[in-house]
C-alpha cells in the first residue's frame, strides 16, 4: 500500500489540503459554500442532515412520517484526504389519505385505479389467506426442516405482501409463483 504522503528530505511531509467548492441544487436552501478537503465530509453530511430534517417537516406538517431514508455521500481523494464531493438525501414519507403523485400531477380518480386498488387488494387477501395457512402448519409441525421452509415461505409472502402495501407493482406471475411454490 503506497502512503499518500510525500517525503520532502528538508521539509518533511507535505500534506496537501485543496479547498473544495459546492453548488446546492435548484431550490434547495442553504449555503454554498466551500470546505477544506479535511472538512469536507463535515460540510456535506451536515447539508444532508439539514435536507433530512427538512423533508421530516414537511411530512410532519401533512401529518405523515418519514418510513425509510438516507443519506449518501460521493467520497474521492482530493489532495492527502478521501472527501465528500457530493451528497443526495432520499426519503420515503407516509402521507395518510395520499395517493401516489406521477411527475407532479396528482392521480386522477376513475375506472382504470379503481380497478388497479381491487386487484391490489385481491392479491394482498389472497397472500394473507395463505400466509395465514402456513402459520396454521408451522404451529403443528414436529419436523425442523419442514418447520424452517414454511418459515422461509411466510417471510416470502410477508415481503410481496409489504412491496403491494407501499404501491409496489408485483407481477401477476410472480404472486402466482410465491403462492404456488408454498408447501
Amino acid at each position: 500500500m503506497a502512503s499518500t504522503i510525500s517525503i520532502n528530505n528538508s521539509q518533511g511531509p507535505v500534506i496537501v489540503n485543496p479547498t473544495l467548492g459546492y453548488k446546492l441544487d435548484p431550490g434547495e436552501p442553504g449555503i454554498p459554500s466551500g470546505a477544506p478537503a479535511s472538512k469536507s465530509v463535515l460540510r456535506v453530511l451536515g447539508q444532508e442532515l439539514a435536507n433530512y430534517m427538512d423533508f421530516k417537516k414537511q411530512a410532519m406538517e401533512k401529518g405523515g412520517f418519514i418510513i425509510a431514508g438516507g443519506i449518501f455521500l460521493d467520497m474521492q481523494k482530493r489532495g492527502s484526504f478521501l472527501a465528500a464531493v457530493a451528497g443526495k438525501t432520499r426519503v420515503l414519507m407516509y402521507i395518510p389519505g395520499e395517493k401516489n403523485q406521477a411527475n407532479g400531477k396528482p392521480e386522477q380518480q376513475n375506472n382504470q385505479f379503481d380497478t388497479i386498488d381491487f386487484e391490489s387488494d385481491l392479491k394482498k387477501s389472497k397472500i394473507e389467506q395463505k400466509i395465514d395457512e402456513l402459520y396454521r402448519k408451522l404451529s403443528t409441525t414436529n419436523d425442523p426442516l419442514e418447520a424452517e421452509k414454511l418459515q422461509q415461505q411466510i417471510l416470502m409472502l410477508t415481503m410481496a405482501m409489504n412491496a403491494l402495501m407501499f404501491g409496489m407493482k408485483i407481477p401477476e406471475l410472480l404472486v402466482g409463483m410465491l403462492l404456488n411454490t408454498t408447501v
